[in-house]
């Protein structure tokens, strides 16, 4: 079920979808660089962690909406997009990499700050599609199960356009929910936490 705070946020832009009177489609991708953030607890103790940003991609459709004569765009996107995290070896943890695919639906309120510049503010809706570990021997490791099925967080950015068709963007994404599954732990100590924290780099093709 979808958070409130989510919710609020779909009923807030909803009539821009139906009012506006000019609609644009476009196609986009990009680099994603992540950091996830990610603590793990035992019996209460926080251990010492060290992470590193990982790098990965985003490659989907848009579609932009807008009411005439006015500087404010609402922008929904379909995503396939990665993101993880690089955990530095310790003497508790060997070095491994964490890797998540997620489908990811952002939803962005855009206001048009100059005729080449916005800037965006929203949030994104995300179902994990694949989670695998990476170990410092270079063996894969399907993980899916340690994490919830769903992801929800804040955007923040701008977009800066080239012509009428062609722009790039960059954006941060704070995750919001700790999409750890608990159940997977349940008969140890350890707590985890992981969020999204990723900046992507987007070219962006409209129509």
């Amino acid at each position: 079920m979808y958070p409130k705070s989510y919710l609020l946020l779909v009923l807030a832009i909803l009539p821009y979808t139906l009012l506006a009177q000019h609609t644009r489609f476009a196609v986009k991708g990009g680099l994603n660089l992540s950091r996830d953030k990610f603590e793990v607890y035992e019996a209460g103790v926080p251990f010492h962690l060290t992470t590193e940003v990982v790098a990965s991609y985003h490659l989907g459709g848009v579609m932009e909406f807008k009411m005439k004569d006015s500087r404010r765009l609402f922008q929904m996107e379909v995503l396939y997009t990665g993101n993880g995290m690089l955990l530095r070896e310790t003497e508790l943890y060997k070095r491994k990499r964490l890797n998540l695919t997620q489908l990811s639906i952002p939803l962005l309120m855009k206001y048009e700050a100059k005729e080449d510049l916005c800037f965006n503010l929203g949030g994104y809706f995300g179902r994990i599609l694949n989670a695998q570990e990476l170990n410092s021997l270079g063996q894969l490791t399907p993980i899916k199960d340690r994490f919830q099925m769903f992801d929800l967080g804040l955007l923040l950015g701008f977009e800066f356009k080239v012509n009428p068709k062609f722009s790039f963007d960059l954006r941060y994404n704070y995750g919001l929910l700790n999409f750890n599954n608990d159940d997977a732990f349940e008969d140890t100590l350890t707590k985890r936490v992981y969020q999204n924290r990723t900046v992507n780099y987007g070219m962006v093709y409209k129509f």
